[in-house]
């Protein structure tokens, strides 16, 4: 698959969605219909107006630019497939340890993957991810992360 036909493909499949997502709105109870509805329709409106602008945009430069060549969808294999199983392995351990204890299995495992090689940086890093979302989302905004059946 070409690179043009790449972006043409996931740049329609935007549009699509945010078309459904503009649409959706009108099924939501009337007492949000002018707050998060809103919101949502401007999110869809938005995207699609972009998703839009950058079609005509791909087509205006098709004239000017050379034939495009085969995409490589990752340069290191390994480190992508190895990366999406990780990711599938964390959605499913999300409901089994919660969000803190999958968080911070996944992330220094998917630094070691993407090839950080050491341990404080990677520690720290994890450590100041997690506590920043504990601080934010569930002090501050008092936000519901999953919480793990295990324990």
């Amino acid at each position: 698959m070409s690179r043009r036909v790449a972006e043409f493909l996931l740049l329609s499949a935007f549009l699509v969605l945010a078309v459904l997502l503009f649409r959706s709105t009108a099924s939501y109870p009337e007492s949000v219909q002018g707050s998060t509805a809103m919101y949502v329709r401007f999110l869809g409106a938005a995207l699609g107006f972009l998703c839009a602008l950058e079609l005509i945009f791909s087509f205006k430069k098709k004239g000017e630019s050379k034939p495009s060549k085969k995409m490589d969808i990752a340069v290191n294999p390994v480190r992508f497939w190895g990366l999406l199983l990780l990711l599938v392995i964390y959605c499913a351990a999300l409901s089994k340890l919660g969000f803190y204890l999958a968080s911070a299995l996944f992330l220094p495992l998917s630094m070691i993957l993407l090839g950080a090689k050491k341990p404080l940086p990677i520690l720290l890093t994890s450590g100041g991810v997690l506590l920043f979302v504990y601080l934010v989302f569930a002090r501050l905004l008092e936000v519901s992360l999953p919480m793990g059946t295990l324990f």
